[in-house]
């Protein structure tokens, strides 16, 4: 579960990472299904080779589905989004790899807006975003760059826009140079061990770093909403969604199936 002082985190920061039940054994197979999923491409045009992979909504490992249907993660949502019940809403496995000459950068973004009401509903009307650490993260294997109470800055803005009003919540990126200008901490790296899971918003600003380490960085992203509330996600990613939960829904434990919006 998660205590009274880690969610104060998550409200405050809008990340915390926890220790989860997860078996070694568990996050080992998981890690090797990834590896079968996702791989460093060739180089591209001009010869640049991207050095992060990800895929999203589209595999049926069972060792991936057994950590999306862990009833821990569902325990953690409600008590994260103040709900009864929550949902699936998507889910995504990424890896980045070494690239240990380079100069250390970084992202900067948001990948989803709410408003401050939004935030202090209940049950919450936001995405609850698990990132599931396959690999070790440390300050130099490509840890997640992000700007703590950054998402409630926004949150505030975003409530006196009024061209956002009846817009929001949603799923849409915005990159750093797009938001407002606000006053916002300076950017603190997300470290984590191999089977913890850091709880977050993606409403706060963050971003993928570079890997300077020699061992890829790997991750499995689960996220949640409550069962009653509806974040709205692009046309495209709503398509996908809908098709992968039909697929997923008999592969699923019996007693697990109603995290789908479609039993709920």
């Amino acid at each position: 579960m998660i205590s009274t002082g880690e969610l104060f985190r998550f409200m405050a920061d809008g990340a915390v990472t926890l220790d989860t039940p997860f078996a070694a054994a568990q996050v080992t197979a998981a890690s090797t299904a990834l590896n079968r999923l996702v791989s460093m491409a060739p180089p591209g045009e001009g010869g640049k080779r991207p050095y992060r992979s990800s895929t999203t909504c589209n595999y049926f490992d069972p060792e991936l589905l057994d950590l999306i249907q862990h009833p821990f993660l569902e325990e953690v949502a409600c008590s994260v989004l103040r709900a009864e019940a929550v949902v699936l809403l998507q889910t995504a496995v990424a890896a980045t790899y070494p690239q240990p000459t380079g100069p250390f950068t970084f992202d900067q973004h948001i990948d989803l807006q709410y408003t401050r009401a939004d935030l202090e509903a209940s049950p919450r009307r936001i995405v609850c975003s698990f990132f599931v650490w396959l690999s070790d993260v440390t300050e130099t294997r490509a840890p997640m760059m992000y700007r703590p109470e950054s998402h409630r800055l926004l949150a505030r803005h975003w409530e006196q826009a009024p061209d956002l009003r009846g817009r929001l919540p949603r799923v849409q990126g915005v990159p750093m140079a797009d938001l407002p200008d606000l006053t916002f901490t300076e950017p603190q790296p997300l470290l984590a061990k191999a089977g913890q899971v850091s709880v977050l918003t993606t409403a706060m600003v963050h971003g993928a770093s570079v890997n300077l380490d020699r061992l890829p960085r790997k991750a499995m992203i689960i996220t949640f909403t409550a069962r009653d509330v509806t974040v709205e996600l692009p046309p495209a990613q709503q398509e996908t969604k809908d098709a992968y939960e039909a697929r997923l829904l008999p592969l699923l434990r019996q007693e697990r199936r109603h995290i789908l919006r479609s039993q709920a």
